[in-house]
């Protein structure tokens, strides 16, 4: 694929991020279905998550998100040019839950969409929104992602891997047009379908009429194909743009499982300090998960002006990348 000669970057302007506030412990899953704390911890590396209230859902979490990173801007809702909200647990089958955001941020009539996308949804939205920004017919984007997984998991033993895993939660970024390469610099995306009931949610309106309508995962294969995937990506987006591993100061992978992580941390030769992680108290939250990480490190500090990020992220489609940001 070539790439033409880039005019405009999307600039990282700020971050935000929003957790429930129900605290849900292995312990307390373990009331519920076969498992252990131990289990989960040696297996996945989790020892709490976040489950939205009742009254709470995807477009809540998503304002709380945006309100904080408009916050860190200085900016109000009315300086958006248009929201692009990832997320794979909307509020309704219809419309999606971007618009529900628009209205509650107050940012006139601008354009807001989803993007269906699954774990990587982020990413992929990231790529739409460095090319709308590159096109010129938008400056200042919002781009979020945010699920509410616990109201379709199924707390049951037949469940038990997929509802062990996932967490509840949303984060966010604001982008900005700017001329100097400073931003996000490069993607490598891709999606093989045809492994898409290997990962996947079929839902009561799935077609052929599925007697199991919960998501459901073939975890050894996810498992293999997440590291092999999201490492080649990786090296792919550093080869392309003449970069080692060396020159990366951070790491962000999607927060799907802590041996995935360290398995690809390995394979890439980097350090621990490298690859930051928080699903020990997040979970998966899928398309949230590399937003809500990148703004804990933002108000942590760890995030610097001056530094190459690696941004990798896999899940359901397959689909997969990663992006390399300068900030």
């Amino acid at each position: 694929m070539t790439h033409p000669q880039r005019t405009h970057f999307a600039r990282l302007i700020a971050t935000g991020s929003a957790l429930p506030e129900r605290v849900v412990s292995n312990e307390e899953l373990a009331t519920q279905f076969a498992t252990s704390d131990k289990w989960i911890r040696d297996k996945i590396g989790i020892f709490e998550r976040r489950y939205a209230a009742d009254n709470q859902g995807v477009s809540d979490l998503a304002t709380q998100a945006a309100q904080k990173a408009l916050a860190q801007a200085a900016m109000s809702a009315t300086d958006l040019d248009a929201i692009i909200l990832a997320t794979a647990t909307p509020e309704y089958s219809a419309p999606g839950s971007g618009v529900l955001v628009q209205n509650k941020l107050g940012c006139r009539t601008i354009p807001a969409f989803d993007v269906h996308n699954t774990s990587p949804g982020f990413l992929f939205s990231l790529d739409l929104a460095d090319g709308l920004l590159q096109s010129g017919r938008y400056q200042t984007l919002l781009v979020i992602g945010a699920e509410v997984h616990s109201r379709v998991l199924d707390f049951s033993d037949a469940g038990r891997m997929m509802s062990v895993i996932f967490g509840d939660g949303a984060g966010c970024v604001i982008l900005q047009s700017h001329p100097a390469p400073i931003g996000l610099i490069d993607f490598v995306l891709h999606s093989d379908g045809q492994h898409f009931n290997k990962l996947w949610h079929p839902g009561k309106e799935a077609f052929g009429s599925p007697k199991d309508t919960t998501p459901q995962m073939d975890g050894r294969f996810v498992f293999e194909n997440a590291v092999n995937c999201m490492t080649t990506a990786v090296q792919e987006l550093l080869t392309r743009n003449k970069l080692k591993t060396d020159d990366i100061d951070l790491a962000l992978s999607h927060q799907a499982n802590l041996r995935i992580i360290k398995a690809i941390q390995t394979q890439l030769q980097l350090t621990e300090a490298q690859v930051p992680h928080n699903i020990e108290r997040v979970g998966n939250t899928s398309s949230a998960s590399i937003p809500i990480l990148m703004d804990e490190l933002m108000r942590a500090g760890t995030i610097k002006p001056g530094m190459q990020i690696v941004l990798m992220s896999f899940g359901s489609g397959f689909s997969w990348g990663a992006a390399l940001l300068r900030t």
